[in-house]
């Protein structure tokens, strides 16, 4: 149900505005005050706004000014009332942001358009928002596990690389295998390996910060920079995704149940490392000397 706050001085306005609002099926909030309507907005998240210009002590256009002005509220469209339409204070409210005004007395079919007016207005933003932030997540994440796809987690590495070189901070990488992945699948079937594909990339966001950077490069090999961590507290990281992964039991459709092992080189940024390459290449050897030395481990440098 669409709720609409209506901010008025005066109780009899309220109350009629109230019945024909409630009549079109409109859920309704009141406010006699600018300073109420401030405090009422973000406790009851109104979906409009009808605020009368006129009011004592804090004034219509000095609440709509305070609403826009705040990060939380500025989205939500208000129509302003005012009993003067010759008024200056109604192009000041437009200016302010309003999204439309209607005169006094008011003439609820002329009102209950222009609501449904503004109400479409911010429905087509929100909707294009949300498109738009679904574009983002497509072209920047895997589709199966949410970690970052190749092409933006090596975006990201690299810009993390270039401040550890300017700044002297120390960068860790991390590249983590699937050990004998090909044998799950031919055992339990591509489902179970995807399963165990999105457990290994459980495990690492309970391992990891927020500033950790988790791509999938291909197939079962992952990447994890870890931006102001030496080697020392990499291998730590590394292990501790190894163990979790170990233990944890992962069931196929068939009622059965498996665990993974992980293979990973560890290394950190070097005096001569020029690109963030040469980091990640270096900790690509390093995995393959875990998997050379019986897999299931996790190899330094």
């Amino acid at each position: 149900m669409t709720k609409v706050l209506v901010v008025d001085d005066v109780e009899d306005n309220i109350v009629l505005l109230t019945f024909e609002l409630e009549d079109e099926g409109f859920e309704v909030v009141s406010a006699s005050s600018g300073r109420e309507c401030l405090e009422l907005v973000p406790k009851t998240e109104p979906d409009i706004i009808l605020l009368d210009i006129r009011m004592p002590g804090i004034s219509g256009l000095e609440t709509l000014e305070q609403l826009k002005a705040n990060e939380l509220t500025r989205e939500i469209p208000v129509i302003m009332v005012s009993a003067n339409t010759s008024d200056n204070s109604i192009v000041r409210a437009l200016d302010l942001g309003a999204h439309d005004f209607v005169p006094k007395p008011i003439e609820y079919p002329v009102l209950s358009a222009r609501m449904r007016s503004a109400l479409r207005l911010v429905n087509a933003r929100r909707a294009l928002v949300k498109a738009n932030e679904e574009l983002e997540r497509l072209a920047t994440q895997d589709p199966l596990t949410d970690s970052y796809n190749r092409r933006h987690f090596f975006t990201l590495s690299e810009a993390e690389f270039s401040k550890s070189l300017r700044y002297g901070r120390p960068l860790s990488v991390l590249m983590i295998d699937v050990d004998l992945f090909k044998a799950i699948n031919d055992t339990y079937g591509h489902a179970a390996g995807d399963h165990a594909l999105r457990v290994l990339t459980d495990c690492c966001r309970e391992a990891t910060r927020e500033s950790d950077i988790l791509g999938r490069l291909g197939g079962e090999e992952f990447a994890l920079t870890c931006p102001d961590a030496d080697l020392e507290g990499a291998f730590a990281l590394a292990e501790r995704i190894r163990q979790n992964c170990e233990q944890q039991k992962i069931s196929t459709e068939a009622g059965e149940a498996f665990s993974i092992t992980l293979s990973i080189g560890v290394t950190t940024i070097a005096e001569t490392d020029t690109r963030f390459d040469n980091t990640l290449q270096r900790a690509d050897n390093l995995l393959y000397q875990a998997k050379a030395l019986g897999r299931n481990r996790s190899v330094a440098c």
